[in-house]
């Protein structure tokens, strides 16, 4: 009996060691898998995270692009406008010019609107010049004591001048408005 138990005893070792050693290879397999896909995992969050920027940056060209097509409607509709004179008081000497420079960069009008001190006897007027695409343009428009004149301009250097053809010196109040 006890060769008996002693061959079972081997078997059974050998059982062990085999099923051990079946379970190392097993445990070194799962961390090699394990491994494995944390990698693939990783490289998936850094494909994702790559994305993500691309997205933002794709996103942020769209806002740019919709922002400067937006401008460019404005200027081609004539809805966008820059202030050249904010309600500036001048005083205006007889037969003498007050005289503002401005560059306009597209085509547009100008509006520009005196409003006179009723108590003065001025007579005024707005003449705007400026050469352009082979125009020389040259207007004068007469407002009397207060009005708005408005002139077509090209892109431009364009010098506007405000005068009294009056019998004395006349205060105003000069807005001049630039619309592209």
């Amino acid at each position: 009996m006890s060769a008996q138990r002693s061959g079972k005893k081997v078997v059974s070792r050998n059982v062990a060691v085999a099923l051990g050693i079946i379970s190392i290879v097993f445990l070194v397999g799962l961390v090699g898998t394990i491994l494995n896909y944390t990698s693939i995992i990783s490289g998936k969050d850094n494909d994702i995270s790559t994305r993500d920027s691309q997205i933002q940056t794709l996103t942020n060209q769209k806002n740019q692009l919709q922002t400067w097509l937006q401008g460019n409607n404005s200027i081609a509709n004539l809805t966008a406008s820059t202030i050249w004179v904010d309600s500036k008081t001048v005083s205006v000497q007889t037969s003498s010019e007050n005289v503002w420079n401005f560059t306009a960069n597209y085509a547009g009008y100008i509006s520009v609107q005196v409003t006179g001190n009723p108590s003065t006897t001025g007579n005024f007027y707005v003449r705007v010049t400026y050469a352009s695409h082979g125009v020389n343009y040259d207007n004068q428009i007469n407002v009397g004591i207060s009005g708005t004149a408005v002139f077509p301009v090209l892109p431009a250097s364009i010098q506007i001048r405000v005068g009294n053809l009056g019998t004395s010196v006349a205060n105003a109040t000069v807005t001049i408005m630039y619309y592209y």
